[in-house]
Formats: structure tokens, C-alpha cells, sequence
């Protein structure tokens, strides 16, 4: 039995186990961008008073929102990919050289096996029968039977561990073979989750670019009103000591800093902007974007939120804020507004994550 592939039965092997992984990696991406919101669509025609102009430009400040995360989150898939290819990539060497080493090992063990059985052949004893036959008395042949028996078990032992031996050449062979195929699998899908951020960033551009419009439509008193009252600070400092109470304390010097679609800080943020950069500076590294950090930490319901819980908001989820108590939060709102504190709306509340 010889475990040695032709090259050209390897590329046939690589490309059948790559096929597959690719595969359900497609049938992934696709289910994952079936529930994207959809790309930008053209503005309407521009409203000729103010009340429409504040509803057309609610709807585009959601829309810009929700694109500008898909944006993030199409990086998020980006970078973990490009990392699952590297790891894969990582990989391959060693399971090469493992199947190296048990051919190797198949190799020597065969040769110790037909040596085995040609001393059998040279020694004569090769049955019972042939013993009976050379035998000049019955206590020869007693003494032939014993040898012949320590042979039998020592070639069998030998034949059993080349047989194992055999079974983790082939094992390490195929693990080599499929980590190759993994790891160009993952590299394609890599390139195709940095195709699709191309398409997000193109799609979020145009959309604020239609906010900015309508923003320059309204008068600052009309701005003021569409971003909503006022809310004030809860009562009192923030209490607790865990993570996300450290993480408030930094959002909290950031009370009154201009929003801006995809702004990482320090001056200026989105909505999973500051909660990223607020927890980076306790050592706490978020994923960018809200979906992504909604699969972090501990989920926590409406009823069991505390301090420093980040609350997510949308289905799909596109807006996140970090919990202050009192049924409050601080959140970098939409475009024309600052970071500020605002009401947690269970209408529109989707999930909360206690980092």
C-alpha cells in the first residue's frame, strides 16, 4: 500500500476539500449580506418646508447610520478573515512535515518487516507442519514450536505497528491537504469581505452626502429640533467598578464633541466610535462596528441593565450606546448632533452586552 500522491492527484484532492469550504463560506456571506439594509437609493426630490425636510432628513440620518456600520462591519469580516487565512497558512508547514516524518517512519518499518520475514523464510520455520517435518525427535520439535511461536508474535507485532504507522501517514497527509485547502479558502474569502467594504464605504458616502444636504436645508433652530430635547445627566455620579463604568467616565469627556459618520475619536465619533474608543482607553479592544460588538461579553436583558452595559438598538443592529443608569445613555447620536446623553428607547431597544 504506498501513500505517495502524484502531484497532480494532490491539486485534484486540494480542489475538491477547497470547493466545499468555499462553498459554505459563499452560502455564508450571502445570508450575512441578505440582512444588510440596502445600498443607497437615489434622494428624494427636496422638500419645499421645514416639516419635511426634518422627517426626509430622520430618514436619511437612519439610513447613513445603518450603511456607515455595515461599512465597519464589513472591516470587522475583513480583518477576521484575513486572520483565519493567516493561522490556516500557519498551519500547512507543520502538517507537512508530520506527514514527512510518518512516511518516513512507513518506510523503516516496512524494511524491518520484510526482514522479519525473509529471516522466517531462511530459518525454515515457516509452519507447523515443516517443524513436524524437520524434527529428528519430539523434543526438537518442542523447541522449533517455541522459536516459531516467539517469530509469529513478533511478526505480528511488527505487521500491527507498520499498520498503525500506515494509518497516521495517511491521516497526516490528508490533515497537510486540507489545511492547504483552508487556507486558500479563506484567503479568497478575505479578498471578498475587502471587495464588499469598498462597496459599503461607496454606498454610507452617498447617503451622508444626502444628510449634509438636507442638514443645510434647515434653519439652526430647525436642527436643534431635530436632534430632540435635551436630556439631562443622571443624578449623582455613576456607581459600580466594573469595566463598563470605567468605560463611561471616558465617554463622559467626550459630552458635547461633533458626531461624525465613521469618526474614531478623540474629537469626533459615530455611534460605535465612542463606545470602541471609550473602552480602548481602559485596555478593552472592541470590534468596530455595532453588530460586531453586540456578539461580545454577557448578554443583558432590558430589566437587568446597569451602568456601563453597552444597549444596541435596530434589527439589524446599528446603533449602540453605553448604559448610564436612570434610563439613560451617552451616545454620538447622528450627523448635525454631539455626543450627549439621551433616553434608551425600548421601542427600538434590540439587545445589551455587559463587557
Amino acid at each position: 500500500m504506498s501513500l505517495r500522491r502524484s502531484p497532480s492527484e494532490r491539486r485534484r484532492l486540494s480542489r475538491r476539500i477547497a470547493s466545499v469550504v468555499t462553498v459554505s463560506l459563499a452560502a455564508l456571506l450571502a445570508v450575512t449580506l441578505s440582512s444588510a439594509p440596502a445600498l443607497a437609493q437615489p434622494l428624494q426630490p427636496p422638500p419645499d418646508n421645514a416639516e419635511d425636510a426634518r422627517t426626509q432628513l430622520q430618514q436619511v440620518q437612519r439610513e447613513a447610520e445603518a450603511l456607515t456600520e455595515e461599512w465597519h462591519n464589513a472591516k470587522d469580516e475583513f480583518e477576521i478573515r484575513r486572520g483565519e487565512a493567516d493561522t490556516l497558512r500557519a498551519a500547512v508547514e507543520p502538517a507537512r512535515v508530520a506527514a514527512d516524518i510518518a512516511r518516513a517512519d512507513q518506510e523503516r518499518f516496512r524494511v524491518e518487516v520484510d526482514q522479519l520475514a525473509m529471516s522466517t523464510f531462511e530459518s525454515g520455520t515457516l509452519d507447523q507442519f515443516n517443524a513436524l517435518l524437520a524434527s529428528d525427535s519430539p523434543q526438537e520439535f518442542l523447541d522449533q514450536m517455541s522459536a516459531l511461536e516467539t517469530l509469529s508474535a513478533d511478526y505480528r507485532s511488527a505487521l500491527t505497528e507498520l499498520t498503525a504507522i500506515v494509518d497516521r501517514a495517511a491521516a497526516a497527509q490528508s490533515d497537510a491537504d486540507a489545511a492547504a485547502a483552508r487556507a486558500q479558502a479563506a484567503a479568497d474569502e478575505a479578498g471578498r469581505a475587502e471587495q464588499e467594504i469598498a462597496v459599503r464605504k461607496k454606498a454610507a458616502e452617498e447617503r451622508i452626502d444626502q444628510a449634509y444636504a438636507l442638514l443645510q436645508r434647515l434653519s439652526p433652530q430647525e436642527r436643534r429640533e431635530a436632534n430632540g430635547p435635551e436630556v439631562a445627566p443622571p443624578i449623582g455620579p455613576v456607581r459600580g467598578s466594573g469595566a463598563g463604568v470605567q468605560a463611561i467616565k471616558f465617554a463622559q469627556t467626550k459630552i458635547g464633541q461633533p458626531y461624525l459618520y465613521g469618526g474614531n475619536g478623540p474629537e469626533r465619533f459615530d455611534c460605535s466610535g465612542l463606545t470602541s474608543w471609550s473602552f480602548k482607553q481602559i485596555g478593552i479592544s472592541l470590534p468596530r462596528a455595532s453588530r460586531q460588538q453586540a456578539t461580545v461579553g454577557t448578554p443583558v436583558s432590558f430589566e437587568q441593565l446597569q451602568p456601563g452595559d453597552l444597549v444596541f438598538f435596530y434589527q439589524p443592529i446599528s446603533h449602540v450606546g453605553i448604559y448610564v443608569g436612570d434610563g439613560k445613555m451617552i451616545n454620538a447620536p447622528q450627523t448635525g448632533d454631539v455626543v450627549k446623553y439621551a433616553n434608551v428607547n425600548r421601542g427600538n431597544f434590540t439587545t445589551a452586552r455587559r463587557i
